[in-house]
């Protein structure tokens, strides 16, 4: 796949990189399996309920063992009882995270990038920041045409180009190459490599 390369300015350069990043085979299963695995250990356990030794009172025996004519009880604290106790109520502490080898999750992750197309892919070249700035990157995609859900991707996590991209309006996302995973792949619209995060993408001196 060719992919198109803009300089800071936001203007197409003539140099087009060539990547195999994007060929391998589309997987929908093994696709589905990895966005499953990524949202199961997103999820958290905020569900709590009380069993019969945390909930109140119960210090007492409601009635006498026999003469009552009622069924024999120990304590109002019982599950069977209202206001009672749960019986394998959530704790919160329930764990929901799932593994997935790493050679199957680097080929879920081709899978998914090779479902992009060409005009779905470019590379930026190198902007070097002396301090964060969201204006430069609002006009470089207003340029370009990056208007939602763009995955910026660079080389190195770089403080400077994460504060300046997260007031975008756009819906932008920033990770580094290396966590890159195939939720975020298959939320983007475009897939933007910053610098030489993609290979040879020179940036300007």
């Amino acid at each position: 796949m060719k992919v198109a390369v803009y300089d800071k300015t936001g203007k197409k350069t003539a140099e087009s990189l060539n990547t195999k990043l994007f060929d391998g085979k589309v997987n929908p299963a093994l696709v589905t399996e990895a966005v499953y695995i990524i949202s199961s250990n997103k999820r958290q356990a905020p569900a709590n309920t009380l069993d019969r030794s945390e909930v109140s009172g119960g210090g007492k025996k409601p009635w006498r063992q026999k003469g009552t004519g009622r069924a024999r009880a120990g304590s109002n604290r019982s599950p069977i009882w209202r206001g009672g106790g749960v019986t394998f109520g959530p704790t919160g502490e329930q764990s929901f995270k799932l593994k997935m080898p790493k050679k199957k999750a680097q080929a879920a992750l081709a899978a998914a990038l090779a479902t992009k197309k060409n005009e779905d892919i470019l590379a930026i070249k190198a902007i070097k920041l002396e301090k964060p700035s969201t204006k430069v990157f609002a006009d470089l995609f207003k340029k370009i045409g990056l208007d939602r859900n763009v995955l910026v991707v660079t080389e190195e996590s770089d403080e400077k180009i994460t504060k300046s991209l997260r007031n975008l309006k756009t819906g932008v996302k920033v990770c580094v190459k290396k966590n890159m995973n195939v939720y975020d792949v298959l939320w983007a619209k475009k897939i933007v490599f910053l610098g030489n995060s993609l290979g040879s993408v020179k940036g300007d001196k």
